[in-house]
């Protein structure tokens, strides 16, 4: 009894681990400096380097920034937009009973199909960028429910598989464009020649997806979803009618989204954006269909919602579709004030500038070493997985360490696109390990939502929780590196791994 109520005095909840953070970071801040911690940056455009110094945020500038921006950065934040959307359609999808009606048939299914199908599309799913943490966490939810699995593991199995397969886009993503540009300007004042294709990479993703796929869902299995609980579903009035009907429906609007998307017929293309790619037309920043991709999505939903639930009268009238809207609100409390402690804790790192001065000491560290070779893959994998702990944001850390990275690659006879690609495979692993990472704090909000048994749900015992599946899909990357190194194989579509 002693050692029990001593664990659970320890268990702090994610909020008060948050907010030790914060202080943490704080006198970290004034330590470093006042012993004048700084380091060096190299602009990847020009080229010039300039000083990057720890600011104090108990110096004035400080306090009012705290006071001054604390609401601010709240209210930017971009995942709590994108939830507030997501729930909305999600929750006319589940009480409207078109979500039972097509998942109900799954029940029967073998778990390891489900594990597999939930964890396969989170990995792919990385192509529409951070929306898919939005979308699937509640679709998952509602499914394993449905089949009568505790939620919470389908919301474990989402933020596994979208996590370690954001290296692992599906051809290629935005992010891969983005970060191709400036793996080319980089390489560009060291290897005259070089142009980086979309791509170059194809293979390499494709195998990392079939692995993280079948092992990931095998340690899933074995680890997770043996745990699972039972849980008691929801009856919906069941309506084959209402099915078809939602299905044409649900077709002709999805074809009207396709045609927004394909360029060159008559008044089609109009949610593109400018740009010479066409994965960036689609989901670049300037495109209308990005910006709009969750307002799409939610229009899909209270349509066809709407559709089936009048139909098959598990929606009466307009009152009864109205609730069904703000339905799912219900125990999202944490969501809420987890993103707003989160955005407090992660705007005193970026402001005291902590995490890029550690990161840049330990870019300069490599450049000034004489490694090369498999070492050199192995140290620059390392320092990437501890720059993504640090800042879980992979175009602003590329942008740090591309100018010393791409160039020390080249040196060693190793192409960009591989230097880019140990990159994006440290994000992956460093995003599983990082209490800065704010779908951590998203998933912990869903975790609380459909916690049916009160379980102690804190930051680090999540963490903890998903380990044993992480990180053996981080020795899965590791190994696939290290791997395509040593054999010298073929990255993607003419991209060779050494020059």
């Amino acid at each position: 009894m002693r050692r029990r109520s001593i664990k659970q005095k320890m268990n702090f909840g994610p909020i008060t681990i948050m907010l030790f953070l914060s202080l943490l970071l704080m006198v970290l801040s004034f330590i470093l400096n006042k012993l004048q911690f700084k380091s060096y940056a190299t602009d990847y455009m020009t080229f010039e380097t300039t000083i990057v110094t720890v600011k104090n945020i108990f110096s004035k500038e400080g306090i009012q920034f705290i006071f001054g921006e604390s609401i601010t950065n709240f209210r930017v934040l971009e995942p709590l937009a994108f939830i507030i959307v997501s729930l909305a359609s999600v929750s006319i999808l589940e009480v409207s009973g078109l979500l039972q009606a097509l998942f109900g048939k799954l029940k029967n299914v073998k778990p390891f199909i489900i594990t597999f199908t939930v964890l396969f599309t989170s990995i792919i799913s990385s192509i529409i960028g951070e929306y898919s943490y939005a979308l699937l966490f509640p679709l998952a939810a509602i499914l394993y429910k449905i089949i009568g699995k505790d939620p919470k593991f389908g919301i474990y199995t989402v933020f596994i598989g979208v996590t370690t397969g954001y290296a692992s886009s599906f051809i290629y993503s935005a992010q891969d464009v983005a970060m191709g540009r400036i793996t080319e300007v980089t390489a560009l004042d060291v290897l005259s020649n070089y142009s980086y294709e979309n791509l170059s990479l194809i293979f390499i993703q494709a195998v990392s997806i079939v692995l993280l796929s079948i092992i990931g869902t095998i340690l899933i299995e074995k680890t997770l979803s043996k745990k699972a609980k039972r849980v008691e579903e929801e009856e919906y009035i069941y309506s084959p009618k209402a099915l078809k009907v939602t299905g044409v429906v649900f077709a002709i609007m999805m074809l009207i989204i396709i045609y927004s998307v394909i360029p060159g017929f008559p008044f089609s293309g109009f949610l593109l954006g400018d740009s010479n790619d066409y994965i960036d037309k689609i989901f670049g920043n300037s495109s209308p269909f990005k910006e709009g991709f969750l307002l799409l999505v939610t229009i899909l939903s209270l349509v066809c919602g709407y559709v089936y639930g009048h139909i098959s009268r598990n929606i009466k009238n307009s009152k009864e579709y109205s609730q069904a809207i703000a339905s799912t609100f219900e125990n999202t409390g944490f969501i809420f004030a987890g993103l707003f402690f989160f955005s407090i804790m992660t705007s005193i790192m970026k402001w005291t500038g902590i995490n890029d001065v550690i990161s840049l000491k330990l870019i300069n560290m490599i450049a000034g070493s004489k490694m090369s070779g498999i070492f050199l893959v192995i140290a620059i994998l390392i320092i990437s997985i501890i720059m993504t702990i640090l800042n879980p944001s992979i175009l602003s850390n590329w942008t740090l360490a591309a100018p010393t990275f791409v160039p020390l690659m080249v040196y060693a006879n190793i192409t960009p696109s591989f230097a880019m690609m140990i990159f994006k495979a440290a994000d992956s692993i460093g995003k599983c390990f990082t209490p800065f990472y704010v779908y951590l704090i998203v998933m912990i909000g869903f975790l609380y939502k459909y916690d049916t048994q009160n379980e102690d749900i804190t930051l680090f015992g999540t963490m903890r929780k998903i380990m044993p599946v992480t990180i053996w899909l981080a020795l899965i990357w590791v190994a696939l590196i290290i791997g395509w190194n040593l054999l010298g194989l073929q990255l993607g579509v003419g991209t060779a791994l050494t020059l």
